[in-house]
């Protein structure tokens, strides 16, 4: 069985209300043009939408709307906020990721880095990723293993795609 799995950081967040929590704070407008634009690269590039799961911070659920502005068929695909997911470790990634549903085979993240950056080097070592910039997106494949196996081995995975807004810039809406 092939798996996909699509790791996307959460758009540019503000900063400007000190007060709130990191939990709470929302994109800058930055991060609020970027989503839809990395919406639309991924619908135009995944032939199925994926199951999405989401941290639970505000900054990843306004990046998934986003995305929804530019990936309109993603409302058929299912949602879930995960808490487990607002986390800076990419051991907290592999730990989720080792109990997804391995009756899911298309499954897409939203989280935060470094958490984001160190895993997908964790499973693919040859994207020799320095930073995954927000908005950012790296699609990997794994073959013949279930999600467990796929999160605790190293190389594990192939790179399918990656992008960042700033390659996309010229892409029309």
């Amino acid at each position: 069985m092939i798996r996909d799995l699509h790791l996307i950081r959460h758009a540019k967040s503000s900063w400007d209300e000190p007060h709130l929590a990191d939990y709470e704070r929302p994109l800058n407008t930055r991060g609020l043009r970027a989503a839809p634009l990395m919406g639309r690269a991924m619908a135009a590039r995944v032939p199925t939408p994926p199951t999405f799961f989401i941290s639970s911070a505000q900054r990843a659920r306004e990046t998934y709307r986003g995305l929804l502005k530019g990936w309109p068929t993603l409302e058929q695909s299912p949602v879930s906020e995960e808490r487990m997911l607002y986390t800076f470790s990419w051991d907290g990634l592999r730990d989720w990721l080792s109990q997804c549903d391995d009756g899911l085979d298309n499954v897409a993240v939203i989280g935060h880095n470094p958490a984001m950056t160190d895993f997908i080097n964790h499973l693919c070592p040859s994207l020799e990723l320095d930073n995954l910039p927000t908005a950012g997106w790296v699609w990997l494949r794994f073959e013949d293993v279930s999600w467990s196996e796929a999160a605790l081995a190293v190389s594990s995975a192939s790179a399918m795609a990656s992008l960042r807004p700033k390659t996309l810039v010229g892409e029309a809406p």
